[in-house]
């Protein structure tokens, strides 16, 4: 992840967040990486892991350029 990166400013990962339950302040650690499951011509997606303060740890895939 880069610096700066600010959740909030990233509204397809804020809607995931809200879908899940997770507040920001919960948030321990954010992985973002390319999926491993790229097919020719498809859509690029990136996995997500959240790992929560509590040791709960969410996963999700999403389009690369998903950011609306």
């Amino acid at each position: 992840m880069t610096y700066g990166f600010i959740p909030q400013d990233w509204p397809a990962f804020r809607r995931e967040l809200d879908a899940r339950g997770i507040a920001v302040a919960d948030i321990e650690k954010v992985e973002i990486r390319p999926s491993a499951a790229v097919t020719a011509g498809a859509t690029p997606t990136i996995d997500v892991v959240v790992t929560s303060r509590s040791g709960r740890v969410h996963a999700w895939s999403q389009e690369e350029r998903s950011s609306v």
